[in-house]
């Protein structure tokens, strides 16, 4: 582990050098001369105040000691119990009972008498140059890594820097936890690999976990491999939002306090640097991804006349324009409530577009509303096959799509819903395919099908779309759904629906909802009346089952045009 004392305070040992004191001697041995010391008190200021003396060098006079009767034994068992950092005596004659008296805390004792002026300049004065160092070597650092953010550097440059300046391995972790840059000299010392598994599984022993209060460097431990380090390790925060982590590793477990000084200002001097090239890529990768969003919501909702419109903008992704595609529509996204909602909305857009790579199919994805909408390749010019094993390509990427977004950490379990459309040729017919996702994703829950279904799935619900949308089939529906829906005569339309979805059984539809039997023949036995039909019958059965199934169709196909061809 680093040294208790790993920073550049000033220590008893260091203010002993002086000339003034060279000739004063420790009588509490190494523990006692790397003592920190932040300022110096006289004797007659410090036995008559009851403040505490954190980091206080007390000095004294013997005879001023020897007026007031007070032992040094005395004097340092009472200093002590303040908290004190050392006690000074000056004119004072070695005695046995000085080692008593460096039991309490660290004692210092010489011969020569010292005014305390001249003690109090020096401290100052060895305050004040420690101060200014770390101001100086803190300028030379910023200096240093803003004139290459100056000059455009991106992060990889900024961390090369760093290494330079401190000889040794620093990286750069994003707010995940990710290795964003890792630079070191030659021979590397570190694996990417390996420093990104041991952040990961020590993120927490580091203090990576939770948005982090306080913002200064800290040393702490990390284990690589079989070798304990120590490594200097800052948060990047940068107007209050939290983007990541700088680590410096240290050679060994027990670095120099001044190199660890030195590497603390470094950390320290560049995190905001660090933040603002952060932010500068993060806001050149939203506004691809937004270009690129905008390219799928132009293939989605038709807004390329000719396949040279959609040529002239496919290029810049290497688009295969003539290709089999597929459309995909997943709901059930869950995200955190708050401001980085719409980055992270954009990364799993992008780690959708990564699935199943060993498929060597094109796909572009991007966020419609609350749903995530993926154009998926199916087969390519020259090798497309029959569509049946076009649809099997979409089919097993829609399971891996739903197994992802499933396993997320933010999902927590709730479920998520995939649907995708049959597959098109060319990407010009992408709008038709996505209209079959919207209308598969509108039916999916209503029919009770399984979390993933496309919109082949739906058989003879599809086979009756065209009808639905019909005037005669429209006119079909209201005629028999009407008279269960008039709201003077009760709720006849469920009890209807369930007993037809029985198969014609009362006490199926009954036991399903929660009602008795008498109850449920009543209102069969109404809307009979009502529809001047007798439900008992097959042929009637299905008639109100139609009329419901063309009900529902007309009904979801108005919400997926008003998605698909937004005005």
């Amino acid at each position: 582990m680093p040294h208790a004392y790993s920073d550049d305070a000033m220590t008893l040992a260091r203010l002993l050098q002086e000339p003034a004191l060279r000739r004063a001697r420790i009588h509490a041995g190494r523990a006692g001369a790397v003592t920190r010391l932040d300022w110096v008190a006289p004797w007659s200021v410090a036995a008559r105040q009851d403040d505490p003396l954190s980091g206080i060098l007390v000095h004294a006079h013997a005879d001023e000691l020897a007026r007031e009767s007070v032992p040094v034994t005395a004097a340092a068992e009472m200093l002590a119990a303040r908290g004190a950092a050392a006690l000074l005596v000056d004119g004072h004659q070695p005695d046995s009972a000085d080692a008593t008296a460096a039991c309490q805390l660290p004692l210092v004792t010489m011969v020569d008498t010292v005014p305390f002026a001249v003690l109090n300049r020096l401290v100052a004065d060895l305050t004040l140059a420690r101060e200014t160092h770390v101001l100086r070597y803190g300028l030379t650092v910023h200096r240093a890594l803003a004139e290459l953010l100056y000059r455009g550097a991106e992060l990889s440059a900024l961390c090369s820097q760093m290494s330079r300046m401190s000889q040794r391995v620093v990286a750069v972790f994003d707010s995940n936890g990710s290795l964003s840059a890792l630079e070191q000299r030659l021979p590397r010392a570190v694996e990417e690999a390996a420093l990104a598994r041991a952040f990961a599984d020590q993120i927490e022993s580091l203090g990576g976990r939770e948005v982090p209060e306080d913002l200064h460097p800290r040393v702490a431990e990390i284990r690589l491999g079989e070798r304990d380090l120590a490594c200097v390790i800052t948060p990047i925060v940068l107007g209050g939002r939290h983007d990541g982590w700088i680590v410096l590793l240290e050679e060994s477990d027990d670095p120099h306090p001044h190199d660890l000084a030195e590497h603390r200002v470094l950390v320290e001097q560049a995190a905001p640097i660090v933040g603002t090239e952060m932010l500068r890529l993060r806001s050149v990768q939203r506004a691809k991804e937004q270009a690129r969003g905008d390219f799928v919501h132009g293939l989605l909702h038709g807004r390329f006349a000719t396949l040279d419109d959609i040529s002239a903008r496919a290029a810049h992704y290497e688009f295969p324009v003539r290709s089999w595609f597929g459309v995909l529509v997943a709901s059930g996204i869950t995200m955190a409530s708050d401001a980085d909602s719409p980055t992270r909305l954009q990364q799993v857009a992008l780690q959708a577009s990564r699935l199943l790579p060993e498929q060597e199919r094109h796909t572009q994805a991007a966020m419609v509303g609350d749903v995530l909408v993926v154009v998926r390749e199916a087969a390519r010019r020259g090798t497309m096959g029959t569509p049946e094993a076009a649809v099997a390509t979409i089919g097993d990427y829609a399971t891996a799509l739903h197994s992802y977004l499933s396993r997320r950490k933010d999902q927590g379990g709730r479920p998520v819903r995939v649907t995708y459309g049959r597959p098109v040729v060319d990407a010009l017919a992408i709008p038709d395919s996505y209209r079959e996702a919207r209308m598969a994703h509108g039916l999916q829950h209503r029919l009770g099908l399984p979390p993933v279904c496309g919109y082949q799935d739906l058989r003879v619900h599809a086979v009756l779309e065209d009808v639905a949308a019909s005037r005669a089939g429209t006119s079909f529906a209201t005629d028999i759904l009407a008279p269960l829906r008039d709201p003077n005569v009760g709720d006849l339309e469920t009890p209807v629906l369930a007993y037809v979805a029985s198969g014609g059984n009362v006490n199926a539809a009954s036991r399903d909802l929660h009602i008795h039997r008498n109850t449920m023949l009543y209102k069969l036995d109404r809307a009979s009346r009502l529809l001047g039909m007798d439900l008992r019958r097959a042929d009637n059965q299905f008639a109100v089952w139609l009329a419901h199934t063309l009900d529902l169709l007309s009904n979801t196909t108005a919400e997926v045009d008003r998605v698909v061809s937004p005005l």
